[in-house]
């Protein structure tokens, strides 16, 4: 069951800024996960990245 603040998340679209900030914050922690060997998390965070970028393409 989701909760209010879940929802309200999935609701709100994030700024340029944190859409940018969130791009490298996931970029980095792919990039930790493939250094410690974990390529399956590092792939998911990478869909993520690639997600966000999408969004920003059609942003621009």
């Amino acid at each position: 069951m989701e909760d209010i603040a879940t929802r309200e998340r999935a609701d709100r679209r994030m700024s340029d800024n944190e859409l940018r900030k969130a791009i490298r914050v996931l970029q980095s922690r792919a990039d930790d996960a493939r250094k410690r060997g974990d390529d399956d998390d590092a792939a998911r965070i990478e869909r993520t990245v690639r997600d966000y970028q999408d969004e920003m393409t059609t942003r621009l």
